[in-house]
């Protein structure tokens, strides 16, 4: 390979690398405008919620609104400090009486309507009555009290229709023997 040959390879390889490093700078350009541009405005195009279609049994945390990232960053703690002996819900405490109450009542039942059911049964029984709350309580959750009765009235009716329920299911099934 001849001097000029060399020289001419070597020209190209430079042009090739000034090439490169300019467009190297031009990446590392809009890669800066970029990032300023995403870190100062966040853009939220549509929010949707659809609360009536979540089943919630336990809400724990801080829901901030209007609040961007970097705010709730900045942000001290403001919650609240959590009660250390809160009252039963309802659902609470109509399950306690499902898992206290209602198996014996049950048994009462089957002395009384001389119709004996086995464990799986029974256990059905519960199981289908448990499956029913919810809707029971939001239905006696709907009267129209003072919230300091609202809770008595929920659990007695509540408790008064499992009640009602299951003498009546003894009844109807001791009729069909």
């Amino acid at each position: 390979m001849n001097d000029q040959n060399l020289y001419y390879y070597l020209s190209q390889l430079q042009q090739q690398m000034n090439q490169l490093h300019d467009h190297i700078n031009s990446l590392e350009a809009r890669l800066k405008q970029i990032e300023q541009s995403s870190s100062n405005k966040t853009n939220i195009e549509k929010l949707e919620y659809h609360f009536d279609q979540l089943k919630i049994e336990r809400l724990d945390g801080t829901l901030h609104i209007g609040v961007t990232p970097d705010e709730l960053q900045q942000m001290d703690d403001f919650s609240l400090p959590l009660q250390q002996s809160m009252p039963p819900t309802i659902q609470e405490e109509i399950n306690q009486y499902m898992e206290n109450e209602i198996p014996s009542y049950i048994q009462e039942l089957e002395q009384e309507y001389q119709h004996s059911l086995d464990n799986q049964f029974r256990q059905a029984l519960i199981d289908d009555i448990k499956k029913q709350l919810p809707q029971r309580i939001e239905y006696y959750q709907q009267a129209n009290m003072p919230p300091n009765q609202l809770h008595q009235h929920v659990t007695s009716n509540v408790k008064n229709e499992m009640i009602q329920g299951l003498r009546k299911w003894f009844t109807q099934h001791s009729k069909k023997e």
